[in-house]
């Protein structure tokens, strides 16, 4: 979907966290108005309306991957069981559960955990985690690496 200008600089001042979601709901819900062209317009309508029904989106987790659910064409690992296998396990321990009970005030995006995975040594989209695995690289621990 083509984007204005205008609308390119208001969705820039999105914090990063949520920069991607933020702009899949713009082009959303302009297309579902009929719209072919995102103007800023259309930016602070979905900007209103996220923003008063954020809430009600936090699942208490983000789970993503590069390329989305079909991954890379270069990828190493064809499955997608094993994002759906973690899925299964963040409902299960009740994450969203644990954030009620220790995030004071309203619960917002930047409270979830995330959990980023690649499926193959590349890493083109993900800054380095705070902890976990790296194919390329081995594994660690902490912040040292």
């Amino acid at each position: 979907m083509k984007w204005t200008d205008e609308a390119e600089e208001a969705v820039k001042k999105v914090p990063f966290f949520v920069r991607k979601r933020v702009r899949e709901r713009v082009e959303k819900e302009a297309s579902e108005a009929g719209k072919s062209v995102v103007t800023i317009a259309e930016v602070k309508t979905t900007q209103k309306r996220y923003l008063s029904g954020m809430a009600s989106e936090i699942k208490g987790y983000q789970l993503d991957t590069c390329f989305g659910p079909g991954g890379c064409p270069n990828r190493a690992y064809g499955g997608d069981d094993l994002s759906k296998r973690i899925e299964m396990l963040l409902k299960e321990e009740d994450m969203l559960g644990f954030l009620k009970k220790n995030v004071k005030g309203d619960l917002k995006f930047h409270h979830e955990f995330r959990i980023t995975f690649s499926d193959c040594p590349n890493e083109c989209l993900f800054p380095a985690p705070d902890k976990g695995y790296r194919n390329n690289r081995g594994c660690f621990t902490d912040d040292n690496g």
